[in-house]
């Protein structure tokens, strides 16, 4: 019998500073309002081993690469406006300490989770236009993308969205 297909709801956004630099941290908190996070594609670099005298060239594979990024998108709401400047200002802190971002895709009907090491993007300005909903996509550079591993549920913010 095969297993039933998982629905995204329920899915949540969390972000964490190392404590240990290299090391995935124990706990994370909270980005409300996340409507994706971008999915990561390892594409193996190509490389040129053909001999000199071969008709045919041959390849074999390199380095893997994610692509650099990782796209997220959010309401763009007043709380999540100061969760995500929250967070930034945290890793403002780490980066001066030698520590990374980490985020992660909480899943809660999965053992495992994806975790990202991420220099986090600023905030752009949203696009504004009739019938749409106010969100912003925000480009994420991304460091490393480490094996999946045991998931941890993020914490609530302490600035929520509730009432906005």
């Amino acid at each position: 019998m095969s297993a039933v297909a998982l629905s995204t709801i329920g899915v949540v956004f969390g972000w964490a500073v190392e404590t240990t630099a290299g090391t995935k941290p124990t706990a994370f908190k909270e980005i409300e309002e996340c409507i994706s996070i971008g999915g990561v594609e390892l594409t193996s670099d190509k490389l040129d081993a053909t001999p000199l005298k071969s008709k045919k060239k041959k390849y074999i594979k390199g380095h893997e690469d994610t692509g650099g990024e990782l796209q997220t998108v959010f309401n763009y709401t007043d709380a999540f406006e100061a969760q995500w400047n929250e967070m930034y200002e945290a890793y403002e802190t780490a980066k001066k300490a030698g520590k990374a971002m980490w985020f992660t895709a909480y899943h809660p009907s999965k053992a495992n989770a994806n975790f990202y090491i991420v220099e986090p993007g600023s905030i752009p300005a949203p696009e504004y236009a009739v019938g749409n909903v106010l969100q912003v996509t925000i480009s994420n550079t991304l460091v490393d993308l480490p094996d999946a591993s045991v998931a941890i549920e993020p914490t609530a913010p302490t600035v929520s969205s509730a009432g906005d």
